[in-house]
């Protein structure tokens, strides 16, 4: 059978006005995950070889002209929303959440797996690369090794996980786009605000939001994945195309 008939067979067996959105989200990921690496390589590589990023010291020294006691209050504040105490409290607060009100098991599971497993991940990484900070600051939790910054993964991954929990509900559309955006603006001034108080260089905060995104599309999909296999509808309508294909 020639390319065009079997093209022609899927066609009639598949609605593909439902299965394209999938499919474009699918691709976004792939592009989104490659770009990721790519990037946490670059950084890791100079880093690695203790090269120095001008950008780094570019953007520190604008940030520092901006210097001020509100804007140092209100940063220290944003900052907190990425450190451990909060994102162990978020990370409880959405575990039940998805148990009691959602009966999510599946969401439970890859949401542990996330926040776990990134921490996993900045301990490992930390360790490996010992990129001293450009200021030691532990009331701003500014200890430790900088890169990449563990509150730019911590913050990407909760927040991350809680957008796509968002975006999946069918109700309520502009409450929903409206809470999306502030928890992305929320991810993005964690970084800045890790930049402004001088415990991690912009290229720590750019590698930890790398991180988060391959570590936080990985899980996604293979949730998304299993509850595919779990469904025994859909699986047993795709079992039965292919065997009649067969």
């Amino acid at each position: 059978m020639n390319l065009k008939e079997e093209a022609r067979y899927w066609k009639e067996q598949i609605d593909f006005s439902k299965v394209w959105a999938p499919g474009l989200l699918i691709l976004a990921g792939i592009v989104l995950m490659i770009s990721a690496t790519a990037l946490f390589l670059e950084l890791a590589e100079d880093v690695w070889e203790q090269e120095k990023f001008t950008f780094d010291h570019v953007i520190m020294d604008y940030f520092q002209s901006l210097e001020s006691g509100t804007l140092t209050n209100v940063l220290r504040l944003l900052t907190e929303t990425g450190s451990v105490w909060w994102i162990t409290a978020a990370s409880i607060i959405t575990v039940l959440f998805l148990w009691l009100k959602k009966r999510d098991v599946l969401g439970v599971v890859f949401f542990i797996l996330s926040i776990g497993g990134g921490g996993l991940f900045i301990f490992g990484l930390k360790y490996f690369f010992q990129r001293e900070r450009p200021t030691m600051a532990p009331e701003y939790d500014g200890n430790g090794y900088s890169f990449p910054s563990g509150h730019a993964l911590g913050s990407f991954i909760l927040y991350g996980f809680i957008i796509y929990l968002i975006a999946r509900e069918k109700r309520f559309f502009k409450m929903r786009m409206l809470a999306i955006g502030l928890l992305a603006t929320l991810v993005i001034l964690v970084g800045v605000s890790r930049v402004y108080l001088q415990v991690h260089y912009p290229s720590d905060i750019l590698a930890g939001y790398a991180v988060g995104l391959i570590w936080l599309i990985c899980c996604i999909f293979s949730m998304e994945m299993m509850k595919v296999y779990r469904d025994k509808d859909k699986r047993a309508h795709l079992s039965n195309l292919i065997y009649r294909r067969k």
